[in-house]
């Protein structure tokens, strides 16, 4: 499968190129304007997914793209940090599953985090169909930008979106490095046979208070 995967150049970009690799034709795109070391060799395109032009290329012949960037963005800096991390998040979700959806890429994988679950009480137990709480700073109000633009594009039924909100990589109420690309892979290759709305939702996260102890990747749906 050819895949375009944003984020690259951060640290759940990195494992996840280096994980789905081995088995899918990766290009790969963030904002750093090149990658180190080895992964220098890579098909790697740094782009501001806002702009169509640079996006447009990114996705042609692509079978699927994993949007990670708004799970893990690139830092911001400046007076209108906050504004400019909102923007990158909304609009830039925008833009990216739009030219996905022209290109007629079937599918989009979209991440999120659980942190937007965490003002609920501790003893509460929290899924998928709980509504989010984000705090009022772009760190929180980002990712959720992202995930209500992706929706919308599954609304329209012609691109299956796959949300997947991970905690910290290895923290608390955090994901394993092989849960988080255990249910990469799977958003890539789940089987979906409904007409119309394509929008599913899964927490991916290993170990405490919203973790997924029935199974070790994540099988349960919010439509």
């Amino acid at each position: 499968m050819k895949v375009l995967l944003t984020g690259a150049d951060r640290p759940l970009g990195v494992l996840a190129a280096a994980r789905l690799g081995e088995v899918h034709d990766l290009r790969l795109t963030g904002s750093a304007a090149t990658l180190e070391g080895a992964r220098a060799a890579t098909d790697y395109h740094a782009a501001d997914l806002r702009v169509p032009e640079e996006v447009e290329p990114l996705v042609a012949g692509m079978d699927a793209v994993i949007h990670l960037d708004p799970y893990d963005p690139a830092p911001v800096a400046g007076a209108n940090a906050e504004q400019e991390r909102i923007d990158i998040a909304g609009r830039g979700t925008y833009v990216l599953l739009q030219a996905a959806s022209q290109a007629g890429v079937g599918r989009a994988v979209v991440a999120s985090t659980v942190a937007l679950l965490d003002r609920y009480p501790d003893d509460y137990v929290v899924n998928e169909s709980w509504k989010p709480q984000p705090d009022a700073q772009a760190e929180s109000l980002a990712p959720l930008m992202s995930e209500l633009c992706a929706r919308e594009f599954a609304r329209q039924g012609e691109l299956c979106v796959v949300g997947l909100r991970f905690g910290a990589l290895n923290g608390t109420d955090g994901t394993t490095e092989d849960h988080a690309a255990g249910a990469l892979e799977e958003a890539l290759t789940m089987e979906v046979d409904q007409p119309g709305y394509l929008w599913y939702l899964y927490h991916v996260v290993s170990t405490g208070r919203f973790a997924n102890r029935d199974n070790p990747l994540p099988l349960r749906a919010s439509h």
